[in-house]
């Protein structure tokens, strides 16, 4: 799972600057903060797991472990992001703190396992699965710029996903 999203990669395209402070949300391994950084954007890898976090490294990332999984309160509510990118996670108690860390005019980059992944692989806690339509409630106060709500079938992925591109108005 070390590839780039296609929708991350779609999305990117579609946004006006190609720099500013970009947020990567339980990053992982950091294949989009490298991505990211790469084009020239400043990044905040966050992570859970400091050892998937000292994987990488970029001349524009900056690092923070946080247990984004098990939080209830933001603790980067301080902080203000031109773009935050979520890939594969799911904390519904933070949602509305995410959308608060968005610059007016920055963008939301979201995607995650919906309703019917749970039969075909992990995660199954219905906690870390997206229910029908939930990913464009959850931004409803965002205009939105794209959205799926995909079955992706293909060697080397099946998935249920939601994903959305939203604009912070």
């Amino acid at each position: 799972m070390n590839k780039i999203s296609n929708w991350v990669k779609y999305c990117l395209k579609e946004l006006p600057c190609k720099n500013g402070y970009v947020l990567d949300l339980a990053c992982g391994k950091g294949r989009h903060s490298i991505f990211l950084s790469k084009l020239g954007y400043n990044v905040l890898s966050v992570d859970i797991d400091k050892h998937k976090l000292n994987c990488f490294n970029g001349k524009l990332i900056k690092k923070k472990v946080i247990d984004v999984e098990n939080i209830n309160n933001w603790p980067l509510e301080k902080k203000k992001f031109n773009a935050i990118i979520v890939t594969n996670f799911l904390n519904r108690k933070i949602f509305p703190s995410i959308i608060r860390s968005i610059k007016k005019g920055g963008y939301l980059i979201y995607e995650t396992f919906s309703e019917g992944h749970q039969k075909i692989g992990r995660p199954t806690n219905p906690k870390y699965i997206l229910k029908p339509r939930e990913l464009l409630r959850l931004s409803n106060k965002m205009q939105l710029i794209a959205y799926e709500n995909i079955y992706i079938n293909n060697p080397s992925n099946h998935l249920f996903q939601q994903r959305i591109l939203a604009k912070n108005v």
